[in-house]
């Protein structure tokens, strides 16, 4: 008789440690990223604010450098991936099955700054500029403001110098003549003494500059967690968005930027204006936004011309939010 008590209070006793029905789950998250900063703000306020953590996702956001992003991504050591859209389309030209659920900022705030001895275009010719690669962002605002001046990629002599910090370095110390930059160097080239010769910002650039890619892997496995998430960067675009918001949004960049905010409030002020004006209403990825990407890419990968850009892309989870009203608010 003891033992069937005993048996009947074990049986109870492991009914009430498991967990209930439809009880949440934290799932835990790594989002890359290319490179710390003010772009990527929505997904800061989603993690300092809590967006994530009560949609039980755990977040932990990871810097990484040039294409180690992607690799990761498809192995399953990240889950998320914030970057530019030319990644996706290598990537496919590549075979690595990945697509882009959302875009984050639109436009380009790149310039083309100068060392104040060129006056013009023809000043240019000739010359190095540096870049950071032949591809991504500052290679394509690099032809698109040489195509403002008139030039081609042939009359100059692009330079894979580095970051943005090594390009504005090389600049400001003159090794070389020419840099593509963004805020806040852009600002600090200007008052050094050099000349934005071509800014893109006021040009309205129909290109799509941050996006978020996933595996298709989780596409087909967990559609649900990649539903949370989108929804918790969408709300952190709101608060962005908000400008009732906007000390506290600065005091957030600082704290990711790793920087005291007494000592750099005004680079950290202008990485928070310039990139509060790029950020879409609604957060689709845009095939039409992308095209200059294709025609670029093409360059060295004539397979580009074939490739069917909405194929690249799920929109389904931003839609449902859309539908939902979320970006009225």
């Amino acid at each position: 008789m003891k033992r069937f008590i005993d048996l009947i209070v074990s049986a109870v006793a492991a009914v009430c440690l498991m967990p209930a029905a439809g009880a949440s789950q934290t799932k835990s998250i790594v989002i890359g990223e290319g490179v710390r900063g003010a772009m990527y703000m929505p997904a800061y306020i989603a993690e300092e604010k809590g967006y994530f953590k009560k949609r039980d996702l755990d977040s932990k956001i990871v810097t990484f450098s040039r294409s180690n992003d992607i690799n990761a991504l498809v192995s399953g050591d990240i889950q998320f991936d914030q970057t530019s859209p030319d990644k996706v389309i290598h990537s496919a030209l590549g075979g690595f099955p990945v697509k882009m659920v959302m875009a984050t900022t639109r436009g380009l705030n790149l310039a083309l700054v100068v060392h104040p001895s060129i006056k013009s275009s023809a000043d240019l010719k000739g010359k190095s500029v540096a870049i950071t690669s032949f591809s991504g962002l500052p290679y394509t605002g690099l032809l698109l403001c040489l195509k403002e001046l008139g030039l081609t990629r042939e009359q100059v002599v692009p330079l894979n110098i580095g970051g943005k910090a090594a390009r504005f370095e090389a600049l400001v110390n003159n090794k070389v003549p020419a840099a593509i930059l963004d805020p806040p160097y852009t600002t600090m080239a200007a008052k050094e003494g050099f000349k934005l010769i071509v800014d893109l910002t006021p040009l309205d650039v129909p290109y799509l500059c941050n996006i978020v890619a996933v595996s298709e892997k989780s596409l087909r496995e967990e559609p649900r967690m990649i539903s949370k998430f989108v929804e918790a960067l969408s709300e952190g675009i709101l608060f962005y968005r908000n400008n009732a918001n906007k000390e506290e949004n600065i005091r957030i960049l600082a704290k990711y930027l790793r920087v005291p905010l007494d000592k750099n409030r005004a680079m950290v002020e202008e990485g928070y204006e310039t990139y509060r004006d790029m950020l879409l209403k609604k957060p689709y990825a845009d095939p039409s936004a992308m095209k200059i990407l294709l025609d670029v890419i093409a360059e060295s990968n004539p397979k580009a011309k074939n490739v069917n850009l909405a194929s690249l892309i799920d929109s389904s989870f931003v839609e449902r939010l859309d539908r939902e009203g979320l970006f009225g608010k």
